[in-house]
């Protein structure tokens, strides 16, 4: 629904203030509140009121320790994400909002994604859409391959995929792929902007610290929850602690079943997660907490976006069909065209169609039963000796499909359109049908964490403490993608005959097609060591010429991050003997693509989803055209789940040295944070996994060899090498307390994101690793004896040098036009090194020289217009070699609010707001500089016939030079770069956020809680129209290549409401406190579409599916 905010808020407050008056005016005398704890130093010891004894001293938790139990309502005091030690919120500079156990008990929270929906310049699943469009016109869907990564913070995600932030459990670095769960946490700690102090390496976005829940020495305690959906989603949790030896001894056990429910089938999830901990306090001041974690996830999820659509543009065009033995085109009112040859087919056929996607393949076609067959894409012409093969496919006798002018002409003229995703109900029905329920995935992951405590030194002026720690965690994720991003389009069987001329029993039904599926296997490791020591000095009886310097705290810390992944991926290959498979190389030629059928032939619409059972392992009779004997033929052939080649194991580690120091002085009016962090990384890689030529199987033999570290790297680029996996980062911030109540704030930091180490466009030097530099700066007060607390924040958040996104492979496309090898060893035979080097040896032979090696490069070197040195960098790069990679600038400012109020001890507020202008600020700048200074050389090199290689020489498939670099580079990289300057995808300038929760503690209304919230988002920028057509000279003349920034296309402004209603009470003689809560999620949705991507006109080629209002019920049971 549309909204105007400024009547929105007047009204919200209204009701609220409508709703809630009858409960005011019921509501018990508070207690006395403490005193402002803003007066009070936050010093490191923390008194554990729950672990203190009658008669005996007090147990003092270590600095390195928070607890949730001075936690008020939504209202969270301290943190351990500003230092590393227990720091009070408002002697931090930082932004950082600690989410309360409270909060997500009272908003049914189970995710990252459903905290984010609530909190300032956060951004989940719940509010924005991971999704990217890729250069060959494919939308790739990031909230459903990993909704735990579909998420920003300020606009910002990581600088290598685009999204996703830091995550952190206890302050170890841990896997983001490994979702939060409340079950086993105290609080989520969100540092926005880059933070030195906690991650010196890392997204620039911000960090989420994870608290997790230890064993308790002195409280014995069991709880159970159920959780249901309308969705058809459930989970049940438990929890228990058991001291063992009082205030020594204790041990936890919680696990989550949980099976998630989803609108759109088939789909599912199944999570099963099972945590332990104990903790030991062998003496007073020695504390041991070890945990350990498995859980398992196996998953169907549903597209978030719908596919695109090819049913349209069809049906306007007459509905065509085709006859593949003929290639002849019937049109729905009985005209005819045609024949239409193979060549040149997306220019000629008529509108409506384009060329298959499976030519050369194999192709598997699916019903909701299973396998239908096997065939061939396009037939072989007859041959008179030689091997026949099915893969040979050059005849016009061949399956086409249905296709939009925009697939046919993507490179020109439409470099900057996609083409259209499907909106009409009744051509896909996105409420109700999973799209991809092909694909599944499974994750895996077990963590191990052992951290000890100790308290060396304590007085009343000293306190030394240290601690040391270590997580182990292994996760693995096996992905079978079915269907690609690129794929998710709706096609029709336009074919009215198969290949062998019998009528085709698919004929005009819908289907998707899986052009290159494969399997994905990829274990990683983290493994972490860590130690930290502090140091506090409490002032006393100083002299009072130096009464005005306060406590002091230094700490130091050192970590070792020793991290590893494998990468196996797997494909549908035929494994049998027959005569025309390579047996020394079974993986050679291109693997099945699959065919899953949607529906009838009536409509032309989907009626159901993808088969979900898609295993061809096994023997299949191939129906094939023997094109040696000119006869069609049945061939038992057996298939097999294959291991491709080319895949590596890599290795990093990272060593990391900090000290921070904390200084409060005038009696706490002034309080500073210096930190400094110094990281050195080294990475190196296996061999790649190859094919044995005896089995024609791929080994991964390989993997046991490993390439040099990266900080022993020599050559041209060795020391840019090391230099580029070493930095520096730091912060700085001082809060100003001008009275006891009020603060004014500043904070810098920054960070930096080693990366997979890649060369520079020029060959002088390596790319330089991604940055993040942000400043924040604000102000904050406490009033209502600490009811109130407000923070008010203006921040700068720089991302600098990332390698997210679709621009970098444009670099690679570069290297190979000028003739780099492949990882196979290759060149392609006409990119621009063989061609000079043909060129070089051709003038040497005619002046009868027998060149050296050195005077062959720099002839060579002439003819390509290079140095010599950028031909020697060349040509040592190796196979698959020289790599290098886009780099994107983002830039985001704005302010945060946030404001939290406890009235009473049973009602509870929390109001965010957020205003946010991210823009991408460059994009690949130093690809395009490139190509400027190589076009005078690409475009006038001619050999010594006087033809140029520039128009005149096939390459890279055929096209020519000019054409590959027209269509492969220059297209895909002006849709790239189009929103530079402009403000990035979906997003809002202005956000906010208001929640609250109300227990009823007399009366008939007594034990019964009330609650809600309001979320309001401004417009959100999807896209621009196009600026006016190129004037350039060539192809491009006519086209649109720019956007217009004063044109912008918008997502309307909307507002969502949420409910929530409790009620608790006693069962079995008042032993087990009861709460029974529903709550109510976007009461007012009914299931909708959201634009989320827009063409230059105007037209939207991405939909967001928006699901439905979801009630979700819940009880809980403590003991």
């Amino acid at each position: 629904m549309q909204t105007n905010p400024r009547t929105l808020l007047p009204v919200v407050l209204l009701g609220l203030a409508g709703a809630l008056s009858p409960a005011a005016a019921q509501q018990v005398t508070p207690a006395p509140a403490s005193a402002d704890p803003a007066k009070k130093t936050a010093a490191i010891p923390v008194v554990n009121s729950a672990g203190a004894r009658t008669g005996e001293e007090t147990v003092v938790l270590s600095p390195f320790t928070v607890s949730s139990e001075a936690d008020r309502g939504y209202q969270a005091l301290n943190t351990l994400s500003g230092t590393r030690l227990n720091s009070k919120l408002e002697d931090l500079g930082a932004s950082i909002t600690v989410v309360t156990k409270q909060q997500m008990q009272d908003l049914a929270m189970v995710d990252l994604n459903d905290v984010f929906l609530y909190e300032a310049n956060t951004e989940g699943t719940g509010n924005y859409t991971q999704f990217t469009p890729n250069r060959n016109g494919g939308i790739i869907d990031g909230t459903a391959n990993d909704p735990a990564t579909a998420n920003r913070i300020r606009g910002v995600g990581s600088p290598i995929s685009g999204s996703g932030v830091n995550i952190a459990v206890g302050n170890f670095s841990s896997n983001n792929k490994i979702p939060m769960d409340p079950y086993n946490i105290d609080a989520v700690e969100i540092s926005r902007g880059p933070n030195s102090n906690l991650f010196g390496l890392g997204a620039a976005a911000g960090t989420v610290n994870l608290v997790p829940s230890k064993a308790t020495l002195n409280r014995m305690s069991t709880s159970t929850s159920v959780r249901l959906d309308d969705w058809g989603g459930h989970r049940f949790t438990i929890d228990f602690n058991r001291p063992l030896i009082s205030d020594m001894l204790a041990v936890r056990f919680s696990a989550v079943d949980e099976s998630k429910g989803f609108t759109r089938k088939p789909a599912e999830e199944k999570i099963r997660r099972y945590f332990g901990a104990i903790q030991a306090r062998p003496f007073r001041q020695t504390t041991i907490n070890a945990s350990f974690e498995h859980y398992n996830n196996f998953y169907r999820r549903p597209n978030s976006v719908t596919p695109r659509d090819t049913t349209y543009e069809w049906r306007n065009s007459g509905r065509p069909t085709f006859d593949p033995t003929t290639q002849m085109v019937t049109f729905a009112d009985g005209r005819t065209a045609g024949p239409f040859p193979q060549t040149n087919e997306n220019t000629t056929l008529p509108p409506g169609l384009i060329a298959g996607n499976s030519y050369g393949r194999l192709n598997a076609w699916f019903d909701q039963g299973g396998l239908q067959f096997i065939t061939q894409g396009r037939l072989g012409n007859v041959i008179t000796s030689g091997t026949p093969s099915p893969f040979t496919a050059n005849s016009n006798i061949r399956y086409i499909q249905t296709g939009t002018d925009i697939m046919r002409r993507k490179a020109n003229p439409f470099p900057l359109f996609f083409a259209p995703a499907v909106a009409d109900k009744s051509v896909y029905d996105w409420s109700n049908t999973n799209f991809v329920s092909a694909n599944y995935g499974e994750d895996t992951s077990s963590t191990l964490r052992v951290e000890i405590e100790q308290v060396l030194y304590r007085s009343n002026a000293h306190l030394v403490a240290a601690r040391a720690g270590h997580m182990y965690q292994k996760f693995s994720r096996f992905t079978r993608s079915m269907i690609d991003n690129t794929d998710t389009v709706i096609y029709i069987d336009v074919n009215s005959k198969l290949l062998d001329g019998r009528p085709n029993p698919n004929f005009l039904r819908p289907f998707v097609e899986a052009v290159g599926p494969f399997d994905n296997d990829r274990p990683e490791v983290f493994d972490t060591q860590n130690a930290d020591l502090a140091y506090q000095y409490t002032p006393q009886n100083l002299p009072r010429w130096l009464s005005w310097i306060g406590t002091q705290r230094v700490a130091a810390h050192g970590e070792v991050n020793r991290n590893s992944s494998t990468t196996y991926t797997y494909g549908y290959w035929v494994s049998s003997d027959n005569s025309w498979v390579n047996r020394a190389n079974r993986v050679a030629g291109n693997q099945l693509s699959q065919r899953f059928y949607l529906g009838d032939n009536q409509g032309y619409n989907v009626d159901f989803g993808p088969q979900t059972a898609n295993n061809l392992n096994g023997t299949h009779t191939l129906n094939w055209f023997n094109n040696l004997t000119g006869r069609w033929t049945n061939e038992q052939i057996s298939v097999d789940n294959l291991a491709r080649a080319s895949t590596t194991r890599s290795r990093n580690e990272l060593r990391t040295l900090s000290a921070t120091a904390q200084s409060y002085f005038f009696k706490d009016r002034l309080i500073t944070t210096v930190g400094l962090r110094k990281d050195r990384r080294r990475e190196r890689t296996s061999g790649q996994a190859a094919v044995n030529p005896a089995t024609g199987l791929v080994t991964y033999d390989a993997y046991n060899v490993w390439s040099a570290w990266t900080d022993d790297a020599t050559g041209p680029l060795g020391a840019a090498t090391r230099e580029s996996q070493r930095g520096e980062t730091k912060t700085y911030g001082a809060v100003l307390r001008p009275l006891s109540w009020l603060n004014f704030y500043y904070n810098r930091s920054d960070s930096f994101y080693p990366q997979v180490v890649r060369y520079a466009m020029d060959l002088n030097g390596v790319l330089p690793n991604a940055k993040g530099e942000g400043k924040d700066y604000g102000i904050s007060f406490s009033a209502l004896q600490g009811k109130l607390s407000v923070k008010l924040n203006r921040y700068e958040t720089l991302e600098l040098g990332s390698r997210a996104g679709e621009i970098g492979t444009l670099g690679n496309r570069t290297f190979r036009l000028e003739g780099r090898p492949e990882n196979n060893g290759i060149r392609d035979a006409n990119g621009f090194y063989p061609w000079a080097l043909n060129v070089a040896q051709g003038r040497f032979a005619a002046q009868g020289v027998n060149p050296s090696q050195s005077q062959l490069n720099s002839a060579v070197a002439r003819i390509m217009g290079v140095t010599d040195d950028w031909m020697t960098t060349f040509l040592a790069a190796g196979n698959g070699q020289p790599q290098t990679n886009g780099l994107s600038d983002v830039v985001s400012e704005g302010y945060e609010l946030e404001v939290t109020y406890n009235p009473t001890k049973n009602w509870r507020m929390k109001f965010t707001g957020a205003q946010q202008i991210a823009k991408d600020a460059r994009i690949g700048s130093e690809q395009y500089d490139y190509w400027q200074s190589r076009l005078p050389v690409w475009t006038t090199a001619k050999d010594d016939q006087g033809r140029l290689w520039w128009n005149t020489i096939p390459a890279l498939g055929g096209d020519t030079p000019e054409t590959a670099y027209y269509n492969s580079l220059l297209s895909p990289y002006l849709f790239g770069v189009a929103n530079v300057g402009k403000p990035r995808t979906q997003v809002r300038k202005y956000r906010w956020n208001a929640i609250t929760n109300y227990t009823f503690t007399e009366g008939r209304l007594k034990n019964l809680s009330v609650g809600g919230a309001v979320r309001w988002e401004d417009k959100g920028s999807i896209g621009f129209y196009g600026a006016a057509p190129s004037s350039l000279p060539g192809t491009f003349r006519g086209v649109i290549l720019e956007l217009d920034p004063s044109k912008p296309v918008w997502d309307p402004a909307r507002a969502y409401f949420d409910l929530s209603l409790g009620y608790r009470l006693r069962l079995f003689n008042d032993k087990v406190r009861t709460n029974l809560q529903l709550n109510v999620r976007d009461i007012f949705a009914n299931g909708r579409l959201q634009a989320v991507g827009a063409n230059p006109d105007g037209s939207i080629y991405a939909w967001r599916i928006v699901d439905p209002r979801k009630f979700i019920f819940s009880a809980s049971f403590d003991l």
